[in-house]
C-alpha cells in the first residue's frame, strides 16, 4: 500500500487454517487497522514435510498442486474474517512452497509487525507449529506478535523492563501500542536473590537492595514518560521470579511485552528463558521485541 507516495510496510501473518492462525488474523486486522497499514496473509507449504516414507508410498508431484489450492482456500477464508472486522483495511495474501521459518523470517524482513499463532494443527499444512513461532519470535528483525487469546479488552499494556537495551524497546513498543489502543502502560520490573551465593545472603541489606530497585524502575521508565506524557505509564516492583510476575501482571493486560532477551544478575527480567515461559503461558498476546545487532563488531561484548 502506497500513502503520499512511501510504501507503507504490512503487517504479516502466517494462516495456516488453524483456529490459532485465524485468531492471529482477527488480531492482526484490528492492529492493522489501528496503523494504516495493509494487511498481508501467508502461507506456507512445506511439501517435503508432507509426503509419506517410501514405504508408505510417495505422493506424486501433481498432487502438490492440489495441496496449493487448499492452501489457497485458507488464506481466502481468512481474508473474509479480515475484512468482516475491517472492511476498508487492504489485505493480500501469499503462498509460497518450502521452510515455514525461512518464508517467514524472509518476509519479516520487510514487514512492519509479524503476527503468528501459538501453534498450528500440523499434519496437512503444519504452518504455525510452536516451535515456528518460537523460533522467530527470537531472530524476526522486526518485532513479533504471537495470540495466545484476547487478553482484557480494557486492560493495560503490560511490559517487562530492566534497563536493557532489549527492554528499552519492549518499553517503546508498548507506549506506543498503548497510545493506538487508547489505555495505559504497566512497567513490571522483578527482582531475586536466586543467584546470590547463600552464604552471601545474610550480608545483604535487602531494605536498599529493593529501594535501588525501585529506582532503576524509575529511571528506566522516565525517557517514555517524557516522550509521550499522554500515555499514562505506571510501574510495579515485583519481588520474585521474572516470568511468574509477567504472567500475573498478564492476566489483566490486552497485550504484554517483552523483549526477546535483557540483563542477567539480580534483576534478569528479560532473559530469552523468561520470554520463552512467557510465549508458552500467557493468556493474552505476547509481543517480542528483538534487540538489533550492533553496528560496529567490537560493540559486542565478549
Amino acid at each position: 500500500m502506497t500513502v503520499d507516495g512511501l510504501e507503507v510496510p504490512a503487517v504479516v501473518v502466517g494462516v495456516d487454517g488453524s483456529e490459532s492462525a485465524l485468531a492471529a488474523v482477527r488480531w492482526a486486522a484490528g492492529e492493522a487497522t489501528r496503523r494504516g497499514a495493509p494487511l498481508r496473509l501467508v502461507g506456507v507449504l512445506e511439501w517435503s514435510a508432507y509426503r509419506p516414507p517410501a514405504a508408505a508410498g510417495v505422493l506424486p508431484a501433481g498432487d502438490r498442486d492440489v495441496l496449493i489450492e487448499h492452501l489457497r482456500k485458507e488464506l481466502t477464508g481468512a481474508a473474509a474474517q479480515a475484512h468482516a472486522l475491517a472492511p476498508e483495511l487492504t489485505v493480500t495474501h501469499h503462498i509460497a512452497v518450502g521452510s515455514p521459518k525461512r518464508v517467514l523470517l524472509d518476509e519479516a524482513g520487510s514487514a512492519m509487525l509479524l503476527v503468528l499463532g501459538s501453534r498450528g494443527r500440523g499434519g496437512f499444512t503444519g504452518l504455525l507449529t510452536g516451535s515456528v513461532s518460537m523460533a522467530l519470535s527470537a531472530v524476526a528483525p522486526c518485532p513479533v506478535v504471537v495470540v495466545r487469546g484476547k487478553g482484557v479488552p480494557d486492560g493495560p499494556v503490560v511490559v517487562g523492563v530492566d534497563g536493557s537495551v532489549a527492554g528499552a524497546l519492549a518499553l517503546r513498543f508498548a507506549v506506543e501500542s498503548a497510545a493506538r489502543l487508547g489505555t495505559s502502560v504497566l512497567a513490571v520490573r522483578a527482582w531475586s536473590h536466586d543467584r546470590i551465593d547463600p552464604y552471601v545472603l545474610e550480608l545483604v541489606q535487602w531494605d536498599g537492595v529493593e529501594d535501588d530497585e525501585r529506582r532503576q524502575l524509575e529511571k528506566s521508565v522516565l525517557p517514555a514518560q517524557q516522550a509521550r506524557p499522554d500515555v499514562p505509564i505506571e510501574t510495579e516492583l515485583v519481588r520474585g521470579h521474572p516470568a511468574q510476575a509477567l504472567l500475573e501482571a498478564g492476566e489483566r493486560a490486552q497485550l504484554l511485552v517483552v523483549g526477546s532477551r535483557g540483563n542477567g544478575g539480580v534483576t534478569g527480567l528479560l532473559l530469552g528463558s523468561i520470554s520463552r515461559s512467557v510465549l508458552h503461558h500467557a493468556h493474552c498476546p505476547v509481543a517480542v521485541l528483538t534487540e538489533p545487532p550492533p553496528a560496529d563488531p567490537s560493540d559486542v561484548q565478549p
